[in-house]
């Protein structure tokens, strides 16, 4: 019994020794200065630019064929009956409204625009960044922008600058 104790002592000190003895492997990178280096980053770049820029231009001469319109309407005011004065602010509330539609429309389609165009390039950044925690051995890889402060941990930007092929 005696034996038996001392025997169970001696495995859990070892077991405990080697739990402390394993030091974890932690990395950070620089995602900002990744993504910036991407080349898939600089294209969707400048489609979403573009399709944004397409979509305001869209507002814009919408919102200037309101404004004549209302210059008309102002201009004309005193000369028109109390029907088409009528007629003529229901067609600016029309417009008014179709052009505010459109706006949240557009805010919403910009948005799945966005997602669409950008989720493959995270997905390949997070594949990428899964594989080198893999291969370096890391227990775990934050973003440095997060980190106020990171001693004990390894630079792993140039592995997951590497594994994505950027030079």
């Amino acid at each position: 019994m005696k034996n038996l104790s001392l025997l169970l002592a001696t495995v859990l000190f070892f077991s405990i020794s080697n739990i402390n003895a394993q030091k974890f492997k932690y990395g950070h990178i620089d995602g900002n200065a990744i993504y910036k280096k991407m080349p898939e980053v600089k294209k969707a770049d400048t489609i979403y630019s573009a399709y944004v820029q397409q979509l305001e231009s869209h507002i814009k001469e919408m919102q200037e064929e309101y404004n004549k319109k209302v210059a008309v309407y102002q201009k004309e005011e005193k000369t028109l009956s109390n029907l088409m004065k009528e007629t003529k602010v229901e067609e600016l509330k029309s417009l008014g409204e179709r052009i505010k539609k459109f706006q949240v429309s557009a805010q919403e389609d910009a948005i799945k625009k966005q997602k669409e165009i950008y989720d493959p390039i995270r997905k390949k950044f997070n594949t990428a960044l899964k594989a080198v925690a893999k291969k370096q051995g890391y227990r775990f890889i934050a973003d440095r922008s997060t980190l106020l402060y990171f001693d004990d941990s390894d630079d792993a930007t140039k592995y997951v600058e590497s594994e994505l092929g950027i030079r």
